[in-house]
């Protein structure tokens, strides 16, 4: 199944990309926003859907792929499908893409940090051996002599290679996040602004997404706003609408939240192997070159 880019699919990129690769995705949700929006004035003008998107020499399907899956020809096949209007639509779909933009790029502002002290806490081991070697102690020699010093830098490099991959796993973690938010809520709330009933507007959505292969979660809320409004007998497009706009902000709160505990979590492969790994990789052979230096003239 191909997955939408959430906000924080950052996270899912390789802890090497960092924010660069929140740039790249943010940007491309903008671009996909920019020609939704152009193709909407083009259909609010007059022009039909397939002549728009040939008049901006794109497709639907080239456009998808910006967002990271099949969103824009979900919207457009339910649209179709239940008669609700495309130009309304598409400008919809434009916020929503733009929106998606914006939680990308305060989601990996919001990993930064962390990502940041990852990366740093790595390198200080190094710092250490330059600072050794600048002092003029043979460091190196000590650490490959086969003895007590090769022995520590063998321990230090495991723990370090624990506290990269242990540093790398919280950061992922802080990234995950429910794929797409509010999606399905919009979905049926562009179904039924074709004036179907709620009994099919659900289904066309569904159908929708399983033909652009599109993997979307929040079904159990749009289930929950089509009952709370046939019970309180209102309009339930614009409950759904809030659903799916409260689910966006939800996620954008939980992810900012995860990266906020992520800066917290890297403090502990720091002081567990970090520190361990600085004074095996660093200390123990900056002694041994000292302690070797003043023997030397006695033997």
């Amino acid at each position: 199944m191909i997955r939408l880019v959430p906000p924080w699919s950052v996270g899912r990129s390789e802890s090497g990309r960092g924010g660069a690769g929140a740039r790249d995705a943010a940007a491309e949700q903008e671009a996909a926003a920019a020609t939704v929006h152009r193709l909407a004035a083009l259909v609010a003008g007059g022009l039909p859907l397939e002549r728009a998107w040939t008049v901006l020499g794109t497709d639907a399907v080239t456009v998808g792929r910006r967002t990271g899956g099949g969103l824009v020809a979900a919207v457009l096949a339910v649209a179709q499908q239940t008669g609700a209007p495309t130009a309304p639509t598409l400008e919809r779909l434009a916020a929503l893409l733009r929106e998606q933009a914006a939680q990308q790029r305060a989601i990996g502002a919001a990993l930064a940090g962390p990502r940041a002290t990852a990366r740093l806490v790595m390198v200080l081991p190094f710092v250490g051996l330059g600072f050794g070697l600048a002092l003029g102690l043979d460091v190196l020699a000590a650490a490959t002599s086969g003895g007590i010093g090769t022995w520590s830098v063998i321990a230090g490099a495991v723990l370090l290679v624990a506290a990269w991959a242990w540093s790398r796993a919280i950061v992922r973690r802080a990234a995950r996040g429910e794929p797409a938010p509010g999606l399905a809520l919009d979905l049926v709330a562009v179904a039924l602004a074709g004036g179907g009933a709620t009994t099919s507007a659900r289904p066309a959505a569904v159908a929708a997404l399983e033909a652009a292969e599109v993997d979307a979660s929040g079904w159990g809320e749009v289930d929950a706003a089509l009952e709370l409004a046939r019970r309180a007998g209102v309009p339930v497009r614009g409950l759904l609408l809030a659903e799916a706009a409260a689910a966006r902000t939800r996620a954008r709160l939980e992810g900012e939240a995860r990266a906020q505990r992520a800066a917290v979590q890297l403090s502990l492969p720091l002081g567990v192997c970090v520190l361990p790994a600085f004074s095996l990789l660093v200390i123990v052979p900056l002694v041994v070159s000292m302690l070797e230096g003043a023997l030397s003239p006695l033997g």
